[in-house]
């Protein structure tokens, strides 16, 4: 996409995250709609959609990093960037893909890839979405029906039991493109956190210079701004290793963008986890109550911090030379 294209791609889809973020943890079904058809509307589904995409993946990852700086209801990754990956990725194996639909994606009962027992998945972000794709650890790609909602500690981003009945079978991906899907994945995901984690930090550090506690401004307590110092050194931190593995989606094979992709979500899952924690320090007590928006922002990177393959799983897979035929940790199904 040449630059004053993606400037204006950026720009679309900032206008619309103020206008449609969340300032309550309960919004209304019309809200809810009236976000992902003002989403629908800006077009993203069509970026990644063909097998040659408009939009890179540093373009796509830094657009997750935008819409994670507010709270959001709209559903971007799950029918935007993730499931349309898929069918891409399917057609560039040469499948004949004709889907129908708003697809979002399919991933085990614990959110994780191929995780949980045979047939009990769950939908994610199925916002707008009318049924879900599932990549198991062979390849093979299942279309699968919404069903009733699932419980989530995301209070914004619904999730759907996943029904396999009669599943259709959407194609096969080799071994190359689940590593470059499993990478894929990985950075989308790591990007909206880290837009999440350093608006959340912004926000504490404008808090702090604001709120007066005994005479001055809380930010001119060390204590306090040791805290935004940390925070934001984490932030910085986890955003270098996100965006290095969305360079490496364009530029290197599907093996190093799959390493880089784990080293980035290991350093996310910790550190925005670590600034968000520290903001919710630096707000204090408003940070605790329901009406406060710090909560959205903290469940979102939980959740997130959890999802795909967790931490422990990402450092065994690192710590082991890759090789076609070696057993990966993070496809186990």
């Amino acid at each position: 996409m040449q630059a004053e294209e993606f400037r204006m791609v950026r720009e679309a889809l900032g206008a619309f995250v103020a206008d449609h973020r969340c300032t309550s943890a309960e919004p209304t079904t019309a809200q809810r709609a009236a976000a992902q058809k003002a989403l629908d509307g800006l077009g993203l589904v069509e970026l990644r959609r063909s097998t040659r995409p408009l939009a890179t993946a540093q373009e796509c990852a830094l657009l997750a990093e935008d819409f994670g700086r507010q709270p959001m209801t709209a559903s971007l990754l799950g029918t935007v960037l993730l499931a349309p990956e898929v069918l891409r990725l399917v057609e560039a194996g040469g499948g004949d893909v004709s889907y129908e639909g708003a697809p979002t994606i399919a991933l085990g009962r614990d959110l994780r890839f191929g995780g949980g027992s045979a047939g009990d998945y769950r939908a994610w972000d199925t916002e707008g979405a009318d049924s879900a794709l599932y990549v198991a650890a062979d390849g093979t790609v299942r279309s699968l029906a919404l069903g009733d909602a699932a419980p989530t500690t995301d209070l914004l981003r619904p999730v759907r039991v996943a029904t396999t009945t009669a599943p259709q079978v959407v194609g096969r991906l080799g071994r190359e493109h689940v590593c470059a899907w499993q990478a894929w994945a990985l950075v989308m995901v790591s990007s909206e956190l880290v837009g999440a984690a350093a608006s959340f930090v912004e926000q504490a550090a404008s808090y702090a210079r604001d709120r007066v506690q005994y005479g001055r401004p809380i930010g001119s307590y060390q204590a306090v701004q040791h805290l935004l110092a940390d925070a934001t050194v984490a932030v910085e931190a986890c955003a270098s290793a996100t965006r290095y593995a969305a360079w490496c989606l364009d530029r290197a094979g599907p093996d190093a963008a799959l390493t880089a992709a784990r080293v980035a979500k290991a350093e996310v899952d910790v550190s925005a986890l670590e600034a968000v924690y520290a903001g919710m320090q630096v707000f204090g007590g408003v940070a605790q109550t329901w009406e406060h928006i710090a909560h959205l922002y903290l469940r979102r990177v939980r959740v997130g911090a959890t999802m795909l393959t967790g931490t422990a799983e990402l450092l065994s897979a690192l710590a082991v030379p890759h090789s076609p035929d070696a057993t990966d940790p993070t496809e186990a199904t």
